[in-house]
């Protein structure tokens, strides 16, 4: 019930967070002058960070931060080298840098760069958003251990985990996946970079935001408290990505560095549900049920794919209606059709006509736009049914463990498995180690 009611009200605040920031989007164009005055030509600034040192800086601290959490969890397996390097990372990435420029919302950087043949990416950019992912192939998720300032943030203020149920923790997992989709649909139709729009984390680096913003920061900061991290596990989209390069990492992480002897602090200790109990034998029914249980999942992806592949593409026109193209359209077709008393009523269609603009191209631009929509909305469907009918998928199958693993795709490389471990601690005994955490 718990878990339950955490994710309705979770979901509720960042709804209402959502619907609070876009009613704040200005819609105005140019001011009209009635003096003859003629605006002078504008240009559009970089949507990307320009090629500078402070970039430059910037990645130097993201490589070497990674190479010392890549060590601490793979070589010293010390976990207070990753409380200090996580204390580092929210003094000087997230506070004095302002948690910006970060690899979370790079993604967005990407997609634009696509889908505009106009935009320019630096390179800077373009490592900044991989070298976290290459770093997954290698070591696993080292970067959220302690490198991303969001991430160690509410590493370091966790203070009671709650649990939560399996089942719970598959079915919230799944947003992340969502919001990745909503986040490359938002740049394709130009709503512009909304997951960056809605970092809970920036604002109080950044010391100010819009007071919802600031709101929903406060409540996932204060969740975070009891439930570890909460941003991270849930509604992460650069997370999603590096949860499947972790799956394929060449060496992943360990919780004992010798044999396991079940003694079940791990799975205690951890509060992300990352550890794996080992698995009973199935019984006589389960070996006969489990194969029509798994081809009935994959025979129902297709209709699944389908269902919310159409539900895309009927939203997706209801959501045109925040762009701008499309309610300037409505406007002026508000005043052709008589519906208010004299034209040139509202702001925009006033600077339609004073920089000529025909009714016709305004129809043709908000037909493009809805067209744009309907296509973007289709794929993001697509996008959502895929996700939840893999993750189906891969719940029908079973996984023999004779002792306890580490999950590497909920795994955050936070070292608590093998600080508890008691194999490493006789190990750090032995060796003369006096590190405490």
């Amino acid at each position: 019930m718990l878990s339950r009611q955490f994710s309705f009200v979770l979901a509720a605040a960042f709804l209402v967070c959502f619907a609070g920031d876009l009613a704040a989007v200005s819609r105005n164009p140019p001011p009209v002058f009635e003096t003859g005055y003629t605006l002078p030509p504008t240009t559009t600034p970089d949507l990307f960070y320009p090629i500078a040192a402070e970039n430059t800086a910037v990645l130097g601290l993201y490589v070497l931060f990674l190479l010392l959490a890549g060590l601490a969890v793979h070589r010293w397996r010390s976990r207070k080298t990753l409380f200090v390097l996580a204390v580092a990372s929210i003094l000087i990435l997230g506070f004095l840098l302002r948690g910006c420029p970060c690899p979370v919302g790079m993604f967005q950087n990407i997609v634009q760069a696509i889908v505009d043949p106009s935009a320019v990416v630096s390179w800077t950019v373009v490592l900044l958003f991989t070298l976290p992912l290459l770093a997954a192939l290698f070591w696993g998720r080292i970067f959220c251990s302690s490198v991303c300032p969001l991430g160690a943030l509410q590493e370091l203020t966790t203070i009671k985990n709650l649990p939560i149920s399996d089942r719970t923790e598959h079915i919230l997992g799944l947003f992340r996946y969502f919001w990745l989709g909503i986040g490359v649909f938002c740049v394709v139709v130009g709503l512009g970079y909304i997951v960056c729009r809605f970092d809970p984390f920036i604002g109080i680096f950044q010391f100010g935001t819009l007071y919802p913003l600031l709101i929903f920061a406060v409540f996932v900061l204060g969740i975070g408290f009891f439930v570890g991290r909460p941003f991270c596990r849930f509604m992460c989209p650069y997370g999603a990505l590096l949860g499947m390069c972790s799956l394929l990492a060449a060496k992943k992480v360990t919780i004992t560095p010798g044999q396991c002897d079940q003694c079940k602090l791990c799975e205690h200790v951890c509060p992300y549900n990352a550890i794996l109990p080992p698995t009973v034998a199935p019984t006589s029914q389960e070996r006969r049920t489990g194969p029509l249980k798994l081809l009935g999942t994959v025979l129902a992806l297709p209709i699944i794919v389908f269902v919310f592949l159409q539900l895309g593409d009927t939203i997706a026109p209801r959501l045109s209606t925040w762009h701008p193209d499309i309610q300037t359209a409505q406007l002026l077709y508000a005043e052709e059709e008589k519906w208010v008393e004299t034209s040139g009523s509202f702001p925009e269609t006033r600077g339609l006509v004073q920089i000529g603009t025909s009714s016709d191209e305004v129809y043709r631009q908000a037909v493009e736009t809805e067209k744009l929509f309907r296509l973007a909305g289709t794929w993001l469907g697509m996008w959502i049914g895929l996700v939840i009918g893999i993750k189906w998928i891969s719940l029908m199958f079973r996984h023999r463990r004779t002792e306890y693993e580490v999950d590497p795709a909920r795994c955050f490389a936070c070292g608590r498995c093998f600080w508890y471990c008691p194999n490493q601690q006789g190990q750090r005994l032995l060796t003369g180690c006096t590190e405490t955490g």
